[in-house]
């Protein structure tokens, strides 16, 4: 999906586009690196000078530093950045200079329905299948083996990744008279916002009537399950190995740490944290912090 490109750029062009001074020479980076094996001519974010000691780099290195925090005499030798928000803007950076993305192209193997709408400048990978109620804005990029399926909505500008399904039918079975679990037929949407990432081996369930809605800015990592006529609000993180049962509501800037269970019914309150592995079976209130199984309240946020 991306690849490293090695442009030489100076110092003050990585300054410049994160609008900070810089402190030091102008070296040239070639490339981004981590402290514990930074090569010169590259740059490296760090949250703390006491990293810089820890990890005894030469202090003829030419390397660029982007900091939260003034360095001192002991780090004079080098070029750095202070920023208040160091992992954002060395993040930033990588995008800006020193990477490409894979060529924009639909793979030859991929099965698109003519009755699909597909935006400009999407890349549609290998053994995709994309069914005839499916649209797809622009620039969004589906990779290798994704099935697109029943009525979905995906805005521009978002990343599919490896395997993952979205559109399949919910597991909703009523018993009948001879003890027969019969399907309840799903008729709903998915709609999908801009600038969502959903991850590998994820699955999305379509609404029983009324639609699932995965909002804008949402990010959503590997192997997450999302059931039907859930709701996710505006730049919500949904992490690796997390089940959302059906008819969820989840508010805007709400984490959901890995392996986290939302129960059905359940809503969960704008700006809050769900932690790891909980199992959340009442609501959660906005701008607070649930843990455990069952979840329970630990501190406002």
């Amino acid at each position: 999906m991306y690849k490293l490109k090695a442009p030489s750029i100076h110092a003050s062009e990585i300054a410049g586009l994160i609008n900070q001074k810089l402190i030091g020479d102008d070296i040239i980076i070639n490339l981004p690196s981590t402290i514990e094996k930074c090569a010169d001519n590259s740059f490296i974010c760090v949250y703390s000078k006491d990293q810089l000691d820890d990890n005894k780099i030469r202090s003829d290195s030419k390397i660029l530093i982007i900091t939260n925090e003034e360095l001192g005499d002991n780090f004079k030798s080098f070029s750095y950045i202070i920023t208040p928000t160091p992992k954002l803007d060395f993040i930033q950076s990588i995008n800006e200079f020193f990477i490409i993305w894979d060529d924009i192209e639909i793979a030859e193997s991929a099965k698109i329905h003519e009755k699909a709408k597909i935006g400009r400048n999407v890349s549609i990978g290998e053994n995709v299948v994309i069914g005839p109620d499916v649209k797809i804005g622009d620039n969004t990029k589906i990779l290798n083996n994704v099935v697109i399926t029943n009525q979905v909505e995906i805005g521009s500008n978002c990343i599919i990744k490896h395997n993952s399904t979205i559109g399949s039918e919910g597991f909703d079975f009523e018993i009948d008279k001879l003890g027969v679990p019969v399907h309840y037929p799903h008729l709903g949407k998915i709609i999908i916002g801009n600038n969502v990432w959903i991850g590998a081996n994820s699955s999305i369930e379509s609404g029983k009537i009324e639609n699932t809605v995965i909002n804008e800015d949402v990010k959503i990592d590997d192997l997450v399950q999302i059931g039907y006529n859930c709701i996710l609000g505006k730049r919500t993180m949904v992490t690796a190995g997390v089940i959302i049962e059906r008819d969820v509501v989840i508010g805007s800037d709400v984490l959901l740490a890995p392996n986290a269970t939302i129960r059905y019914c359940v809503t969960i309150g704008n700006n809050s944290i769900i932690g790891d592995g909980a199992v959340v079976i009442k609501n959660v209130e906005s701008d607070s912090v649930y843990v455990g199984n069952p979840a329970s309240f630990l501190k406002n946020k």
